[in-house]
């Protein structure tokens, strides 16, 4: 695994999920006013956001020069994207909460249930891009391999 590149994908997929977790958020608040059903709007949304975002991190990290692309390196990934994403709520929660005088605020954030489901979405979501990826890869130089195999024949 490519450590450096991992967590520098990473901190981007934190930094663009926090911009578009606050849009979420003010467009919540506006549905909570007009909508019964918001909150599990909110939630649906979120679940695809997170998909969609970790998908497309997973997809940067395997396309770079000489990763290795299996489920074991999908799962790598998506444990760095987890560790990563809670040392930077760390680095960047804790100052504030602090300031603010809410500490129990982070321990809430973390005891919700719906944390450690998000979190399973970013881990099964990068071995999924992950083993998908070897999968192609292997068609590809199978199909690729017979046509040789196809060609020299036709040519002895």
């Amino acid at each position: 695994m490519k450590i450096k590149r991992a967590i520098g994908i990473a901190v981007a997929l934190y930094i663009i999920t926090f911009v578009i977790g606050v849009i979420l958020t003010l467009v919540a608040k506006e549905m909570l006013q007009t909508q019964q059903n918001a909150q599990t709007t909110y939630w649906l949304i979120t679940i695809v956001v997170t998909i969609l975002l970790t998908s497309l991190a997973s997809l940067w990290y395997f396309n770079g020069k000489n990763i290795i692309r299996n489920i074991a390196e999908g799962l790598k990934l998506g444990v760095t994207f987890i560790i990563s994403s809670f040392v930077l709520d760390l680095i960047s929660l804790i100052p504030v909460l602090i300031s603010t005088g809410n500490t129990q605020g982070l321990f809430e954030y973390y005891k919700d249930p719906t944390f450690y489901l998000i979190a399973l979405l970013v881990l099964g979501t990068a071995v999924f891009i992950g083993s998908r990826n070897q999968s192609s890869k292997n068609k590809i130089e199978k199909n690729s391999k017979n046509k040789l195999k196809d060609l020299s024949k036709k040519q002895s």
